[in-house]
């Protein structure tokens, strides 16, 4: 088994407040990653918040929100169960403030079979990628 890290990053031409107010949200994942995200449903019990999002070609991610903390703009959650070829995987998505405009980084950590390594990679990196782009271009129609 090999541990991976990936991250992907963009600038995003909107205010930081406004681009972090889309993601602390949870709920509508799918208003600004519809090509990835059909749906999503989530549950508050306690200090505990689960995301069961329904993937566009029919996979379902189970999703733990780990941290959402206003102060350094910074979202983490763990998959639980996904169809990925990964295991244990934690994701953070943080916004920085850049001079007025927002730095948006997507990052996780899994673990992942030795041969599956490099495709797996490759797949995390382009769904960030794509989500950055989608995420921009929603928080920038935005008003």
């Amino acid at each position: 088994m090999k541990h991976c890290h990936v991250m992907q990053s963009r600038q995003i031409p909107a205010p930081p407040d406004q681009v972090w107010a889309i993601i602390n949200q949870v709920e509508g994942m799918e208003r600004w990653y519809p090509a990835l995200i059909q749906s999503s449903d989530v549950t508050y019990a306690d200090d505990d918040i689960k995301r069961v999002c329904i993937m566009t070609n029919g996979g379902q991610l189970d999703e733990r929100i780990l941290i959402r903390d206003d102060k350094t703009r910074s979202f983490s959650y763990a998959i639980d169960s996904h169809p990925l070829p990964a295991q244990g995987v934690v994701g953070t998505l943080r916004v920085d403030d850049l001079n007025g405009e927002t730095h948006v980084s997507w990052s996780a950590q899994f673990t992942v079979a030795d041969d599956e390594e490099t495709a797996t990679v490759q797949m995390v990196n382009n769904m960030y990628a794509a989500g950055l782009q989608s995420l921009a271009t929603f928080a920038t129609t935005q008003s």
